[in-house]
């Protein structure tokens, strides 16, 4: 068993996941952390299936599109993806790492 394969769903992952945000979500990132119009983070439940548990990924470049419950939705300029911003990184996170 993989390491990715032993990590727990966060419940934070759990209660987004909850909400209905009236579209397919690809994937819930956690210490999502903005790169431009880009994020890298930590995913859960990604659609695809090619992506663990737990892993990190970097999407494809991404807009707000609407805020519930905390979190954050996001879909990529084509249109084809919607991420769920978990958690994210400020800015003064990172400089503390």
């Amino acid at each position: 068993m993989s390491a990715c394969e032993m990590i727990e769903l966060p419940k934070w992952v759990a209660r987004a996941s909850a909400v209905d945000w009236g579209v397919t979500i690809d994937g819930y990132l956690v210490n999502a952390a903005r790169v431009g119009d880009r994020y890298a983070a930590i995913v859960y439940g990604d659609q695809s299936g090619v992506i663990r548990d737990g892993m990190t990924v970097v999407t494809p470049s991404v807009r707000s599109v609407v805020q519930r419950s905390g979190f954050t939705l996001v879909r990529s300029r084509s249109g084809d993806d919607h991420y769920v911003i978990v958690s994210e990184l400020l800015d003064s996170d990172a400089e503390g790492a």
